[in-house]
C-alpha cells in the first residue's frame, strides 16, 4: 500500500513564522492590541475564520470577521510574493526528492489561502513535488480539528494509518492525531515557543540524517 507524506506550509516548506509574526504585531497594534500579551502562541497553524473569531470575542472587536480574514491574507500575500521569502526551510528540496525517489505520494495541508500555497510552491519550483494540496478554506473546521488532513486522505485514497504528517505548531499536531496519523515536529527558529510534545517525535532540522530518519519512519508504517 502506498504511503503518504503531508506537509505544513509555513514554517515548515518556508520560514514565513518570523514575517508574519511582524505582520501580526502591526495588525494588532492598529486594532488596539498588545500584541506581546495577546498570547498569540496558541493561534499558530490555526485555520485564520478560528484565530480571528477568537480574538474579535476575547477582545471585543467591532470589525467583522471576515474582514478580519481579509486584510490579514492580503498582507500574507505581500510577503510571500516579496523577497524576504527567497527560498524553501534549508534540507526541503533534498528530502522532497528522497522522498518521492522512494515512491511516497507528497502532499501539502496549510491552514493558509489557497493563492498563498500556490504562489509559494510555484515560485519556489515545489509543486511538481506535491500530488494533493489542500488549504483551510477547503474544509469546515480548521487545525486543530482533524478535517484538512482527513481531507488529503480522501483526495489521495491512502488511509490515515498510512500518512504521516510533519507540522511545526501544537494546533497542526494535535490535527494531526486527531486524524489518526503519525506525527514528526519540526521545531523551527520562529516556532520554537510551540509545545510539539503531542508529536511522534521532533526533530530541529532536514538534516542528511534526519532525512533517512523520516524517509524510514514513513516506509515501517
Amino acid at each position: 500500500m502506498k504511503k503518504a507524506v503531508i506537509f505544513d506550509m509555513d514554517g515548515v516548506l518556508i520560514d514565513s513564522e518570523p514575517e508574519y509574526m511582524e505582520m501580526n504585531r502591526s495588525l494588532f497594534s492598529g486594532l488596539g492590541i498588545d500584541f506581546e500579551n495577546s498570547d498569540f502562541d496558541q493561534y499558530v497553524g490555526m485555520s485564520s475564520f478560528k484565530m480571528w473569531s477568537g480574538i474579535k470575542e476575547k477582545y471585543k472587536l467591532v470589525n467583522d470577521v471576515e474582514e478580519l480574514i481579509e486584510t490579514e491574507r492580503r498582507k500574507m500575500f505581500e510577503i510571500l510574493s516579496s523577497d524576504k521569502i527567497s527560498g524553501p526551510v534549508k534540507g526541503i528540496p533534498e528530502l522532497l526528492t528522497e522522498l518521492r525517489f522512494n515512491d511516497i505520494v507528497l502532499n501539502v495541508a496549510s491552514s493558509s489561502a489557497k493563492r498563498n500555497i500556490e504562489l509559494i510552491l510555484n515560485k519556489l519550483n515545489l509543486t511538481k513535488f506535491f500530488t494533493v494540496i489542500v488549504s483551510g478554506e477547503e474544509v469546515k473546521y480548521g487545525k486543530p480539528a482533524p478535517d484538512i488532513f482527513l481531507l488529503v486522505s480522501d483526495k489521495t485514497g491512502i488511509p490515515p494509518e498510512k500518512c504521516l504528517v510533519i507540522e511545526d505548531s501544537s494546533n497542526g499536531i494535535t490535527a494531526a492525531k486527531s486524524a489518526g496519523m503519525k506525527c514528526i515536529g519540526f521545531k523551527n527558529s520562529g516556532t520554537n515557543l510551540q509545545d510539539l510534545s503531542g508529536a511522534d517525535f521532533t526533530i530541529m532540522d532536514f538534516s542528511i540524517n534526519n532525512i533517512s530518519i523520516i524517509t524510514e519512519y514513513i516506509k515501517n508504517i
